[in-house]
């Protein structure tokens, strides 16, 4: 096992002898993996490669290292291959000892858990109801049933919020939401050294900061006829042209970019100005609605892919575009060519920056 410190491999031998999926990572001094065993292939880990730095192959641990404190306990990750687990950093000789212990057993039992918790309050809350209208007059019944008419209301305006108006009419009609879209364009933007910045701020002003950010992208998306599709995390993606097909696409979401940059600058956060990476590509997707008590409406394919991957690859303050969006937006926006970069994934790729 590459030498671990001895209470590491005994504790690691413990979980192997009780049958228990364990993997483990050697992290040297310059964030890099230097060995990986036990059985990785479980948590989803075989494609890491050694000698590569792990944050850029682990998302999760980008600002965790290098760890003030050792040992480090960090509860309940989500690891790539959709199981949970509990990570233990320990030091080592001039490195960082990193175990999975498989905790996927108990996110399920605690999911199962709430929702059975979930269902007893639908229960009790029905049970309410129908007291009350069993105890109730003419009158009664004649507000309720105003209460329910706001409701629906409120529960259409829900709905608005989180699906397109024309998604939301076809899944209310009980139709499959899965479309092809031939030309669309999608952005990823996240805000720089977001991770670090909220150690030295409380809860309070980190959820201000996103909620600032979220509603700025909120804003400029009804301005410019885009589409949020999600957050994730400190990370907004949105899409312009669908659900319904638009020629201007990457143009839209050109302005959009601008202005989403133009806008986080008026805020500081952590004593700094507030800055973003953006990446747009365009191309062709798949879009569609998953999911039935939490639903989302969401996209896939490489053009997903590559526009995160080039939003990964870009400098704080900086829109990156890949030569696609460029070749859509012609001379109408100032671009400057940059060197062709490796992105993980997909290989080298020519881009753009969008200045204005």
């Amino acid at each position: 096992m590459h030498r671990l410190p001895k209470e590491v491999g005994s504790w690691i031998y413990d979980f192997f002898y009780n049958e228990h999926s364990v993997a483990y990572l050697k992290i040297d001094a310059q964030l890099c993996i230097a060995a990986k065993g036990g059985n990785v292939k479980h948590y989803g880990l075989s494609s890491l490669r050694i000698g590569k730095p792990v944050a850029d192959q682990l998302e999760f641990m980008e600002g965790l290292l290098p760890c003030p404190e050792l040992p480090y306990h960090m509860a309940m990750v989500e690891l790539p291959s959709g199981r949970v687990a509990d990570l233990h950093l320990f030091a080592g000789n001039a490195c960082v000892w990193l175990l999975f212990l498989d905790a996927t057993a108990e996110r399920d039992n605690k999911q199962r858990l709430q929702q059975k918790a979930y269902e007893m309050t639908l229960l009790q809350e029905r049970e309410r109801q129908l007291n009350e209208k069993l105890q109730s007059t003419n009158e009664a019944l004649r507000k309720s049933q105003e209460g329910l008419s706001r409701e629906y209301q409120r529960a259409e305006s829900l709905l608005l919020n989180i699906l397109p108006a024309s998604i939301a009419e076809r899944l209310k009609a009980h139709k499959k939401i899965a479309d092809n879209h031939a030309e669309v364009s999608v952005l990823f933007a996240d805000i720089v050294g977001f991770t670090e910045r909220t150690r030295s701020v409380g809860a309070v002003t980190t959820l201000a900061i996103l909620n600032y950010f979220f509603k700025a992208a909120d804003r400029l998306s009804e301005r410019y006829g885009c589409e949020k599709i999600k957050t994730i995390g400190d990370c907004v993606m949105v899409v312009a042209g669908l659900p319904t097909a638009r020629s201007d696409h990457a143009e839209a979401l050109a302005h959009y970019a601008l202005e989403l940059r133009k806008a986080v600058k008026r805020v500081r956060f952590a004593g700094e100005p507030l800055r973003l990476r953006i990446g747009i590509h365009s191309g062709p997707i798949v879009a569609g609605v998953i999911g039935k008590r939490r639903f989302a409406y969401d996209l896939w394919g490489e053009t997903v892919n590559l526009a995160s991957r080039i939003q990964t690859s870009a400098e704080p303050d900086e829109i990156r575009i890949s030569d696609a969006t460029h070749h859509l937006l012609g001379p109408k926006f100032a671009c400057d060519l940059l060197e062709e970069t490796e992105l993980r994934g997909t290989g080298r790729v020519r881009m753009w920056r969008l200045s204005a």
